[in-house]
């Protein structure tokens, strides 16, 4: 009898295989994990949302810049932060950007938030809170900035906090400015998320904003997911990379936000 793995467990094996074989199928994913096809085909759509493989027909491959040297032993949340770096890293530095000294900023997890965070050291006596135990270590390296962690349960996968902790936490605060991650950013559906617990803690962040980032890699874009976060309207700028097709930014901006091509 083969040992029960939780989900988790599972997509981290099937990254394994896919940097040892380069690629996967159905078939093959359904008989070595006794899952339906139906449930590895959600396994692999889960594994695309997060920028790590594209799926092809009856199976997937790795993203085009995924490379070789990752090591195996390194969890999802990791292998996620090493995905569209660059794209990522031009995101964070435009964002902070738009940060001046003392203002307060609210930040959730994510990979694309992570090099948001990398960035604030520049920026003096920030206040700021945040959901995310990714990015604490990062912001508590900034030596005048006041950090505010707002609790709640842990979410292993996301290394994030949710839960009524963390939204009554949440709600004592109203921060200059919210810079959020998404799942998915559609021009008909606005911003939405796969996970139901952390749709619950962006859907407070975005009541509680004064100012609100979203941050969000060119292919979040024309994406929609299960759950629904905020419109277009609600947000202030959204800050991608420069493969975003023109067109699409001009459009969004007809809805409201400012459009940031890093």
């Amino acid at each position: 009898m083969k040992k029960k793995l939780f989900r988790e467990e599972r997509l981290r094996m099937i990254m394994e295989m896919l940097f040892t074989n380069k690629s996967v199928t159905v078939a093959q994913l359904s008989k070595e994990f006794d899952k339906s096809a139906g449930m590895i085909r959600l396994d692999l759509a889960e594994l695309e949302s997060r920028g790590l493989i594209s799926r092809t027909h009856g199976g997937a491959i790795l993203v085009n810049d995924s490379t070789d040297d990752l090591f195996l032993e390194k969890n999802i949340l990791q292998l996620r932060v090493e995905s569209k770096k660059e794209e990522k890293t031009r995101i964070g530095k435009a964002v902070a950007e738009l940060i001046h000294d003392g203002d307060s900023i609210l930040i959730d997890g994510g990979t694309t938030t992570y090099f948001v965070a990398k960035e604030l050291h520049k920026k003096r006596n920030l206040k700021i809170i945040t959901t995310s135990m990714l990015l604490f270590p990062i912001l508590w390296d900034i030596p005048d900035a006041t950090i505010y962690l707002t609790g709640g349960v842990v979410h292993r996968e996301f290394e994030d906090t949710y839960g009524d902790i963390t939204l009554e936490t949440i709600k004592r605060f109203k921060p200059e400015y919210t810079i959020m991650g998404v799942d998915g950013v559609s021009i008909a559906n606005g911003f939405t998320t796969t996970d139901p617990s952390m749709a619950m803690v962006k859907r407070q962040m975005v009541a509680v904003s004064k100012n609100l980032i979203i941050v969000a890699d060119s292919s979040k874009f024309g994406k929609v997911c299960l759950l629904s976060i905020a419109d277009m309207q609600q947000t202030s700028v959204i800050v991608t990379d420069n493969n975003l097709p023109v067109e699409e930014a001009k459009a969004i901006r007809k809805l409201g936000p400012e459009v940031i091509l890093a």
